[in-house]
């Protein structure tokens, strides 16, 4: 009986391993990065990511999610396990659990530099209340993307929805900490392309002290440096704007050359490197 017992577990556990799909995807970058209030330091970071989908008879999707980080910046390394996610979707949209990300901050910018040197942090100060969420909703329909956050244990939550038509987008979102008296914040954001060339903007009102704050951002194509991207943004903390220009040029076979350089603050940063995917 015994035999049967472990023969037929053995059975279920690879019945169950070949009806799911296993994929690993990575990034990976290695360059130098300079702060003048600071030393230039050499980076690398290694990014893994392990998913695992299926599918119930009942047509209700399934994915399983995790990742592993290595970061080396001058000799210091450090390294750790993501906090994984399961997600279930079907004609409710998905719903995903665990290590999520929050609607407050679907609102935002890009950056620039292939580590990026954080220019949009100052443009999406304001853009989030709260301290963490662990469900995260997805629902899309025609031209309209909702999308909801929620911290069980801190009762957090955001909501945000995204327009788009042609080559014009439009976003929108809200989020409240769950404290009594705690934070809460709004932000939106238009965008649109013509032909290579696309800008975007936002702005974010937060009802903590000093925290509202704005931002643009420009990307055209050129010659040599394949696209340029210029970024800017402002708010009520910091005691100076911060800008930033950039460029990203593809490589071929998953190989990007970025770098940019520009002002945190009043803080001069830049970086040159390599980022790579596979």
């Amino acid at each position: 009986m015994k035999k049967i017992l472990l023969a037929t577990t053995a059975l279920v556990a690879t019945t169950g391993f070949a009806a799911a799909e296993m994929t690993w995807t990575g990034s990976a970058n290695v360059g130098m990065k300079y702060s003048d209030n600071g030393t230039t330091t050499v980076h690398e970071e290694i990014d893994l990511g392990m998913a695992a989908t299926g599918e119930t008879d009942g047509g209700i999707g399934w994915k399983v999610e995790m990742g592993l980080d290595s970061n080396v910046s001058d000799a210091s390394a450090s390294g750790a396990v993501d906090g994984g996610s399961v997600t279930i979707s079907g004609d409710f949209g998905s719903i995903r659990v665990g290590n999520v990300s929050t609607a407050g901050t679907s609102i935002g910018l890009p950056d620039v530099g292939f580590d990026t040197i954080g220019i949009d942090d100052a443009a999406e100060l304001g853009r989030n209340a709260g301290t963490g969420h662990d469900v995260e909703w997805h629902y899309a329909m025609d031209e309209i993307a909702l999308m909801g956050s929620f911290g069980t244990a801190n009762d957090d939550m955001a909501l945000s929805m995204k327009w788009s038509s042609g080559s014009l987008a439009i976003g929108i979102s809200h989020a409240a900490a769950g404290a009594t008296g705690g934070a809460d914040a709004t932000a939106m954001s238009i965008g649109t392309s013509v032909g290579g060339f696309s800008v975007n903007m936002m702005a974010a009102s937060n009802s903590a002290s000093a925290k509202d704050s704005v931002g643009l951002s420009a990307s055209m194509p050129m010659d040599g440096f394949g696209t340029v991207t210029f970024v800017t943004g402002s708010n009520d903390t910091d005691a100076k704007s911060s800008y930033g220009v950039g460029f990203s040029k593809a490589l071929g076979g998953g190989a990007t050359l970025a770098g940019a350089y520009g002002s945190a603050n009043g803080n001069d940063v830049a970086d040159l490197g390599i980022s790579l995917s596979f």
